[in-house]
């Protein structure tokens, strides 16, 4: 009796984890969070941060599937002056930079007629991704400006600041880490003549303190820590992220869903 019951128990925590049975009383914003698409490099020790373009347009079509719409940072700082998001948003966003997010990923949002976010490293624009080291993957090449302008006119792809490169601001004095992250704001809007509204902390989540001074100047900020966010007035920022390019359909659907 005592083995079909805990049988049953742990059949019904299975169902709830895959199945949600219940959701918030308060609505949620995921934030759906990838890295590098297209063919892993051979021997990248580095192959965790890659998701095939097969996988990610079979990702999207399950989130619209599920009846999510993908809105942008503009979308949210609207939000905040009274204007209604759609019943279930969903924000999509890019990290790195890379020339990928132009060849495999924008392809995927035309053909689907939805909008998602790019992060950019202000630096390292039509350059490569130095900061990371090539001896556990060969450097991948950055958004140059021309097709950076493509993506501007498409009006499908919102611009986030990673910063002026990937960097730790927590290992950073206050008043530098804030200058460093504004700085980037400053040369991808005069220089690039992009649209910013929003950063995305490249890696550790920020200080209070850091992000007291940094939201701001930006409005909508982002960081790596996991979780769903409750779509409330004022939303509560940073936002926290799902590490969607590893997460396999039927966990990403219970965490979109029940967080």
């Amino acid at each position: 009796m005592i083995t079909v019951c805990l049988l049953l128990a742990g059949g019904l925590f299975f169902c709830g984890l895959y199945f949600p049975f219940w959701k918030h009383k308060t609505p949620l914003l995921p934030v759906l969070c990838f890295g590098k698409v297209g063919k892993t490099p051979k021997g990248s020790a580095l192959y965790k941060e890659w998701i095939s373009p097969q996988k990610l347009a079979q990702k999207l079509d399950w989130v619209l599937k599920l009846g999510f719409t993908p809105v942008t940072p503009e979308d949210l700082l609207a939000f905040k002056e009274g204007v209604s998001l759609p019943p279930k948003p969903v924000i999509l966003v890019f990290k790195y930079g890379l020339e990928s997010f132009y060849k495999e990923v924008f392809p995927l949002l035309q053909e689907r007629e939805i909008k998602a976010c790019v992060c950019l490293c202000a630096e390292h624009i039509g350059q490569y991704n130095a900061w990371q080291n090539p001896q556990r993957e060969p450097w991948q090449n950055t958004l140059n400006e021309s097709e950076l302008a493509e993506l501007k006119k498409s009006k499908r792809v919102s611009f986030v600041s990673h910063g002026l490169s990937y960097t730790n601001l927590n290992e950073l004095d206050a008043q530098k880490a804030l200058w460093h992250a504004g700085e980037s704001k400053t040369r991808l809007e005069k220089l690039n003549k992009l649209s910013i509204n929003a950063f995305f902390y490249p890696t550790a989540a920020p200080s209070k303190e850091l992000e007291d001074e940094l939201h701001p100047v930006y409005g909508v900020t982002f960081s790596l820590k996991t979780g769903v966010n409750k779509l409330s007035s004022p939303l509560s920022m940073p936002l926290n992220t799902l590490p969607a390019w590893k997460m396999g359909l039927w966990r990403l659907r219970a965490k979109m869903t029940r967080g």
